[in-house]
């Protein structure tokens, strides 16, 4: 795939999603019984009809939110739709025996307990290091009035976003993969890009498809996104010039790491063999309590975030994390990134981080907007904020304990605004035995188009109260 390294003007013809051959079709029905008349029109319909979108068009307009329950088919072609059908005949009654819900590869989605209208929505906002080369490639295209809604943060989209590393024209294996290293390499590329993506995707929810949050909360630096993402910052081309000023990112945790070296106190002639960095980050298969328990006094290695009840990410000397991993014979992977935050080490840094982030509170969300700092809502004034964010970047994140903060207070459906859906994975973990649905917005390798329409999908058969107007537009 070619990527257009500018925010294409975009005369919008014609329904995009559309044209773009993958289709959502909702069913909504009162009962099994309503069901088995619902899918045979249905059926009927795919089969015999000479306007395949029309019916498709009409199905979207008319979805009725009072109805209790609701299938969601996607398919490509109306072949498609009918096999989808069939399979949704045959395990939906199985579905209202168990109480579990139904899905398939394909995306399509139905559930016999829905959580409803009245269900809390949270998002949620992932790391810094998840964005990736090509993310993102059709948004333009599917939403043309991003353009203008990116307006609020910058007045330089194109170097704001980094778009020449994010949309390469070049479809280059190995340019796309040396791209992808420089993202992992300069984390300030990372986290401005991770801005304006989850700001995206939180205008695409909010205001194009209508959902409304109750609350929200971010994964480490995902924090910095959900500050933009609300509004509460804006000024997102300043906070680019602070963090490229900053020696933080460039040679304090990341870089040669001085913060690092100090207070290991490492001679300044003292360097990893090869020019490596002097730290790694590992991610430990294993409970909090074991991987605890395995760090042994004075050694050089730290619990930086704890991840779901069974999986921590470790940070230090690469020797002393794969001594630990080893000791734990656990499954572990080296990350692809080689910063250092959540750690000891890093404390020296909290008065950098606190002037980094201290920025005029331009909006005041009517819901909470949760930090790890103290796993609580945030003090909407600058000065609270700025020490918050200290906190939380130097001391361990624990993404359950945030997770479960805001389940305690009623959020039930959790929708990630950001790359990938490793968070979505861990609320899930997180919250394997109460009931709640966790999803996604981006799923890498996977189109912007039929990732959204995924989402939608599980929303609708979730009842969750939204908007599908976009989907049904006439040509």
């Amino acid at each position: 795939m070619l990527f257009n390294q500018t925010i294409p003007q975009v005369t919008q013809h014609g329904n995009p999603f559309f044209k773009m051959g993958f289709y959502l079709l909702p069913l909504v029905f009162s009962s099994m019984e309503d069901a088995t008349k619902k899918l045979a029109a249905a059926r009927e319909e795919l089969t015999r009809s000479e306007d395949f979108e029309g019916f498709i068009r009409g199905q979207l307009a008319a979805l009725d939110a009072s109805q209790p329950y609701a299938l969601s088919l996607l398919g490509a072609t109306p072949q498609d739709l009918l096999a989808e059908l069939e399979r949704a005949q045959e395990s939906l009654p199985r579905s209202f025996e168990s109480g579990k819900d139904w899905q398939t590869p394909t995306g399509s989605y139905f559930s016999p307990r829905p959580l409803g209208a009245q269900a809390k929505v949270a998002f949620v906002y992932p790391g810094a290091f998840g964005t990736y080369v090509g993310m993102g490639s059709e948004l333009f295209q599917l939403f043309p009035q991003l353009r203008e809604a990116i307006s609020v943060l910058t007045d330089d989209p194109e170097h704001s976003m980094n778009m020449d590393v994010i949309f390469p024209q070049t479809d280059d294996p190995q340019v796309i993969a040396a791209l992808q290293s420089k993202l992992e390499h300069q984390p300030t590329l990372m986290i401005s890009s991770g801005i304006f993506f989850s700001y995206m995707f939180t205008v695409i929810l909010q205001d194009i498809f209508q959902i409304r949050p109750s609350a929200a909360f971010g994964y480490s630096l995902g924090e910095n996104s959900m500050m933009f993402a609300t509004e509460i910052w804006t000024q997102a081309d300043a906070m680019r010039t602070s963090l490229e000023a900053s020696p933080i990112f460039y040679e304090r945790v990341s870089g040669r790491q001085n913060a690092i070296r100090e207070y290991w106190q490492l001679s300044n002639s003292e360097l990893n063999e090869n020019g490596k960095s002097i730290w790694v980050n590992y991610i430990l298969m294993a409970t909090e309590e074991k991987v605890r328990a395995a760090i042994q006094p004075g050694e050089r290695a730290y619990i930086t975030h704890i991840n779901t009840p069974r999986q921590v990410v470790i940070g230090g000397d690469e020797a002393a994390c794969l001594r630990i991993a080893n000791s734990l014979k656990c499954m572990h992977l080296k990350a692809p990134y080689e910063h250092a935050i959540h750690c000891p080490p890093v404390e020296s840094e909290f008065e950098a981080f606190e002037r980094m982030h201290y920025w005029p509170v331009e909006y005041r969300p009517d819901i909470p907007i949760y930090s790890a700092s103290n796993y609580a809502p945030l003090e909407m004034d600058s000065r609270s904020i700025a020490r918050s964010f200290a906190q939380m970047l130097t001391h361990t994140v624990d993404f359950p304990r945030l997770v479960n903060r805001a389940y305690e207070d009623g959020a039930r459906v959790f929708i990630e605004l950001g790359a990938g859906s490793n968070c979505s994975k861990w609320v899930d973990a997180i919250l394997k035995d109460q009931q709640h649905a966790s999803l996604t917005i981006n799923q890498n390798n996977v189109s912007d188009h039929v990732s959204i329409l995924k989402l939608l999908a599980r929303l609708v058969s979730q009842r969750v109260p939204l908007d599908l107007a976009v989907l049904s537009a006439a040509e």
